[in-house]
């Protein structure tokens, strides 16, 4: 609980918040008393349920419910990439630097980052006369070549409701909540194959320019821009460090912590369901088999 009255002062309550975590009772129970507009949902990783485990498949499809673990009932807004633990990536970036002093550590990270912010303002920026980045052009137009082949109706008194040919009598894709039956363009948010349809269908042939708007946002070649628009400073000098004289005067002593013997692990232990590489096994010479020497030998026994 201590751990989530701290993280209340930091990151707000609201309905876009969303916590990925596993089946951790003091986790649950956490987000519901510090975090009530937020969603919870479970991180299911490395399986194919219904092959490998029909038991697991079952429990997940009739007990947990779609929506705590399948991005496509996910109640919230979650994307298709996603990194579910930012420390392990640090951690791996600066496997190096984080030997060295505290503030080449920070100026190590502001400089990667950095030069992150300005390879990709520079990657847009080339494309600067599309209304939409790159990527998201280029799945729009496989959307469109998908959505040429589909057929669809509106909705009797709505040009925003339309019905896929041969689906249902319900309306399958609604253009003014951005949804479709499908859940991809509720996902992707760019208007896919289905939703291509009927805006074929609402505004004719020349339907092409009005996809921009019906993308979100967050595509937006504006919105790119301005995302990576702001500089990222390194650490000056300790030098020329401004400190006022009552922080000079603190005495700040180490926090205290038990010192475990034996060296200091660099590398973090892997998981039990990442991949390791086998170890090299060594052949005897003579009948040039894995794992064995020349006093268990089979061959070496019967001559």
């Amino acid at each position: 609980m201590f751990f989530f009255e701290k993280l209340q002062q930091i990151v707000v309550d609201e309905p876009d918040l969303c916590f990925i975590a596993d089946r951790y009772k003091s986790i649950a129970n956490g987000i519901a008393r510090f975090y009530n507009h937020a969603h919870q949902r479970y991180c299911m990783r490395h399986h194919e349920f219904k092959n490998k485990c029909p038991e697991a498949a079952f429990v997940l499809e009739h007990e947990i419910d779609f929506e705590k673990w399948s991005r496509a009932y996910f109640l919230g807004n979650r994307y298709d990439v996603m990194t579910t633990n930012i420390a392990e990536s640090l951690n791996a970036m600066l496997i190096d630097e984080r030997e060295y002093p505290m503030a080449f550590i920070f100026n190590s990270i502001a400089k990667r980052f950095g030069e992150f912010f300005r390879e990709r303002h520079a990657y847009v920026l080339k494309s600067k006369d599309n209304k939409i980045v790159p990527c998201a052009e280029r799945i729009a137009i496989e959307n469109m070549i998908k959505g040429e082949s589909l057929y669809v109706k509106s909705v009797i008194g709505d040009d925003n409701q339309f019905i896929m040919f041969g689906i249902g009598s319900t309306a399958n894709v609604n253009l003014l909540v951005k949804s479709c039956f499908c859940r991809e363009y509720n996902l992707v948010k760019i208007p896919y194959a289905h939703t291509m349809a009927a805006l074929r269908s609402k505004h004719g042939d020349e339907y092409d320019m009005s996809i921009y708007e019906y993308s979100l946002l967050m595509y937006k070649i504006e919105a790119y821009l301005l995302a990576y628009s702001e500089s990222i400073n390194v650490v000056p000098l300790e030098s020329e460090w401004c400190v006022p004289e009552e922080i000079l005067e603190l005495t700040i002593l180490p926090p205290l912590a038990n010192t475990k013997l034996g060296r200091k692990k660099r590398k973090r232990v892997k998981g039990v369901s990442e991949n390791f590489k086998s170890k090299r096994r060594n052949k005897y010479l003579i009948c040039k088999r894995p794992g064995h020497k020349r006093t268990t030998c089979m061959n070496n026994n019967k001559a």
